[in-house]
């Protein structure tokens, strides 16, 4: 055999092998982008309500998918710095203090990961643009003093609150039902 021959033996074979292994490897490549731009994007729409689970799972989602490579090495600092301030306990006396904290670090990841990702954001146009109702602020926080309330009442720190409203006609309703019970426990009293 010649060597063209060989040449050709060879790319018959390893032609359509190679490029199914280019493809695959290729889908894998536009797979992991997808999926690095999908984080961005959630976390852009639910940047007004970090405690939603969407929120939540992306951020989780980030170490995952980011840390594989080097160009993305700003966005796992950034995530780094804001995950260690979530995770610190609020001060009391000023926990907006914290909450603007971790507004600004969020501001820096998204920034972070928008510059990777080929998105030009920057941090006051993602701290200030984000829509949340108000009425969704509300829910989130009559939810939560509801939550708290019957925690305290679960918990036997607090007692659940009853009123008795009585009108001339619940009274009498109550006394004749009480006269009804005392003369059947009275007969059977007797039968005995």
């Amino acid at each position: 055999m010649e060597t063209i021959e060989i040449i050709t033996v060879f790319a018959i074979i390893v032609g359509p092998i190679a490029a199914v292994q280019i493809e695959k490897y290729l889908q894998r490549m536009r797979e992991s982008k997808n999926r690095k731009h999908n984080i961005f994007k959630i976390l852009m729409a639910t940047r007004g309500t970090a405690l939603s689970y969407q929120h939540v799972e992306a951020l989780n989602r980030i170490d995952l998918e980011f840390s594989k490579h080097k160009k993305y090495s700003n966005v796992i600092t950034a995530w780094k710095e804001y995950f260690d301030n979530l995770n610190q306990k609020p001060d009391e006396e000023h926990p907006d203090n914290w909450l603007s904290k971790n507004e600004d670090l969020l501001a820096n990841l998204l920034v972070e990961m928008a510059k990777t990702l080929g998105y030009n954001f920057d941090k006051v146009q993602i701290k200030r643009n984000a829509y949340i109702p108000v009425a969704h602020a509300n829910i989130e926080d009559e939810n939560h003093r509801i939550r708290k309330g019957l925690i305290k009442i679960l918990e036997a720190e607090k007692a659940l609150p009853m009123f008795l409203y009585q009108d001339d006609k619940t009274i009498e309703s109550n006394q004749e039902l009480q006269a009804i019970m005392k003369e059947y426990y009275e007969s059977e009293i007797k039968k005995r």
